[in-house]
């Protein structure tokens, strides 16, 4: 059932993203927290390195109090220091204490560091050059004692950590995946036998309200020829009998929609809206609009013709509701490679377009279209967007308002163009 495979996907995908924000956290924390400590147990190493100005003590068995670096951390480092001149030029360099650089490129280290140390302005400053963490003692005199660490293995035990964690993350994400997605479908099912059951009820009902719909209309019509056509409570009934089976057809293409429904004719949609507009043509012209259609030819799509009519029926009904006094409604049908786009356009009196998300929810109504002359259900937007999906496609709606609220109100509905064999053809080709 669709219904269901959609809320399986949902409720998988959302586990999975909530599992992948945690876990990506974690290894994000875990690695800043494992930097953060190589950082200050290297910068610990280095103070004590210019306290002995590079001449560490072989019996040093405890480092100062406070010291984030342990005695085995500074013997087992790979350090060694330079005396920079004001200048900038390297004076002298011990490298007993270091194996992997040769002096030449020590010197050029030291030269950076100095640099660096002289730019921040302070005695006492620490940095990086390259994979190496720098500590410097600078005079008063632009001289400098520069003591360097170098922290090439410690980076790549991080990196490593850091690859190893997401690797184990990687593939916990894919067993809680495989896991979740064959128990999803006892999770959903209640909820899937619901939304089936209410669907059922609301098509059941729609079907038994059409005999008393009926009836009524019917002796209405009967009781005219006795009281008149122009009895005001005869119109009246008939307005409401009108409403009442308005809104009963709307609710059954609403919850049919909701469920697959067949797809098998390949539709004219153009020729849909300039028979849907034709039947509007009349009430256009009482109410004072200009409705304006400009369709291209060949906009087909593949779905069901019944449906696709209620739904344009239902754009035209909304924009002539809407529409400000005397202002044209344009309905426009484009035909791209891919999709065919169907829009319908108005000025109106009154538009908030921080509403328009809202406006395909069920009966949602807005306090402006609630006062409105023209009332309504609150659902014919829900049908074209349930349409429209139930279709492979979408519904989206745009508004643009001035200072006292009028503006203009576009309704789009995009529904995918069927494949053309000879396309296939001539691509393979």
């Amino acid at each position: 059932m669709e219904t269901e495979r959609r809320l399986r996907l949902q409720l998988t995908a959302s586990v999975v993203a909530v599992l992948l924000v945690m876990l990506g956290f974690i290894v994000f924390a875990t690695s800043a927290a494992r930097e953060a400590q190589v950082v200050a147990t290297a910068d610990d190493v280095l103070e004590v390195v210019l306290d002995y100005r590079g001449q560490v003590p072989s019996g040093l068995k405890r480092m100062p109090d406070g010291s984030r670096a342990t005695a085995n951390d500074l013997f087992d480092a790979q350090f060694f220091t330079a005396e920079v001149d004001a200048d900038g030029q390297v004076t002298s360099v011990d490298l007993d204490s270091i194996e992997v650089v040769d002096e030449d490129e020590a010197r050029s280290l030291a030269s950076r560091a100095a640099w660096l140390a002289r730019s921040a302005g302070r005695d006492r400053t620490s940095g990086d050059v390259g994979s190496f963490r720098y500590r410097a003692l600078v005079s008063e005199d632009g001289s400098a004692l520069v003591a360097l660490v170098d922290l090439t293995s410690q980076w790549a035990s991080v990196r490593s950590v850091a690859l190893s964690m997401t690797r184990i993350s990687l593939l916990v994400v894919i067993g809680v995946t495989v896991v979740f997605a064959l128990v999803s479908k006892r999770i959903v099912e209640p909820i899937v036998r619901a939304q089936t059951a209410q669907r059922q009820f609301v098509v059941d009902a729609g079907h038994d309200l059409r005999t008393p719909i009926s009836i009524i209309s019917a002796d209405a019509d009967v009781l005219a020829y006795d009281l008149g056509q122009d009895n005001e409570w005869l119109r009246d009934i008939k307005r409401q009998v009108a409403n009442m089976s308005e809104l009963t057809e709307s609710l059954i293409v609403l919850s049919r929609a909701a469920t697959r429904i067949a797809r098998d004719d390949v539709v004219d949609l153009s020729a849909v809206v300039r028979d849907e507009a034709s039947s509007f043509r009349s009430r256009a012209l009482t109410e004072g609009h200009e409705l304006e259609v400009d369709c291209d030819e060949d906009a087909v799509v593949r779905g069901n013709r019944l449906y696709l009519t209620r739904m344009v029926g239902a754009l035209l009904d909304n924009a002539f509701k809407y529409a400000s006094a005397h202002a044209p409604v344009r309905v426009r049908v484009e035909r791209h490679a891919r999709r065919v786009e169907l829009s319908v356009s108005n000025a109106a009196d009154s538009v908030d377009p921080a509403e328009v998300d809202r406006w395909f929810d069920r009966f949602y109504q807005s306090e402006k279209s609630r006062s409105h002359r023209a009332g309504g259900f609150g659902i014919g937007l829900a049908m074209v967007r349930a349409v429209a999906e139930a279709h492979g496609g979408r519904a989206r709606a745009s508004a643009t308002a001035d200072g006292a609220g009028a503006g203009e109100v576009t309704i789009t509905v995009t529904l995918p163009a069927p494949v053309r064999k000879s396309s296939v053809r001539e691509g393979r080709g």
